[in-house]
């Protein structure tokens, strides 16, 4: 968790507090490193509901990290943003047909429960969740790993 942290501060200090890079470009990095994380739901142990999303926005992944320093019983934040088709870029989106897009979710602890699910339910109906209800929020997923990924 350290080597993560450090990782990422190094990002942070060459890209700035929004973990974007102006005109594409951090200095030598051509690309800014990302995180995956994978949520998991409670109660689940055999991982069949687990999905990851993206992001390198340095907010949302101070609050995952966070989130990790916490026992799991005690984590409450979870998942919440549009969903797309596909797997998306993901080398690995655990073969759901779904995806929450590269930095367009957050992390919450309070939703609409019109926005509720598992991986399950949405992959059952993924043209509903996107074109109907608009976005996704798994009140019961949280957050079990985090993965920084360097381009």
């Amino acid at each position: 968790m350290i080597l993560l942290l450090l990782a990422w501060a190094a990002f942070a200090v060459a890209c700035g507090e929004s973990g974007r890079c102006a005109g594409g470009s951090c200095g030598a990095v051509d690309y800014p490193p990302f995180a995956t994380l994978r949520f998991s739901m409670v109660g689940d142990a055999t991982g069949a509901q687990d999905f990851i999303a993206a992001t390198n926005d340095f907010q949302v992944y101070e609050l995952a990290a966070a989130e990790m320093r916490l026992p799991l019983a005690e984590r409450t934040l979870f998942i919440i943003g549009p969903i797309d088709r596909g797997n998306g870029e993901y080398p690995n989106n655990l073969n759901w047909n779904w995806h929450f897009p590269h930095d367009e979710w957050n992390l919450t602890d309070a939703a609409n429960v019109l926005c509720d699910g598992n991986a399950e339910i949405v992959e059952q109906a993924v043209d509903y969740w996107v074109d109907t209800v608009g976005q996704f929020c798994s009140a019961g997923a949280r957050i079990v790993h985090i993965n920084i990924i360097q381009p």
